[in-house]
């Protein structure tokens, strides 16, 4: 497994974008499980973070392969990452993508 992490710098005053993405996303799990599916990831988690005033999401991502999951959720097959994209160009600050450097992922091994 593979896994990667970020935070995305919000623009002020998306506050209320950030919940409506929040909102959908839940409101439509089924669709948001499917793309997972075809990405072959195993886990995807959210949080806000809030640094020195700023407002950041904070993502993490852990499956077979971090290309592939960019590669087939670029191909918007579900509706739903068209709604994802487009509502994460409208809320990033400009240059607000910060990748983070991995060090280490434990999983629990199943015995």
């Amino acid at each position: 497994m593979e896994y990667a992490s970020g935070l995305i710098k919000l623009k002020p005053g998306t506050e209320d974008k950030v919940e409506e993405w929040r909102s959908t996303i839940a409101s439509r799990l089924n669709e948001a499980a499917a793309t997972l599916r075809d990405e072959d990831v195993q886990v995807e988690s959210w949080f806000k973070v809030e640094l020195n005033g700023e407002k950041y999401l904070l993502w993490y991502l852990r499956a077979k392969s971090i290309k592939r999951v960019f590669e087939v959720s670029m191909q918007l097959k579900h509706p739903i990452d068209k709604f994802h994209y487009d509502l994460m160009a409208e809320i990033t600050s400009k240059n607000g993508n910060i990748l983070a450097e991995p060090l280490i992922d434990i999983p629990r091994n199943e015995t």
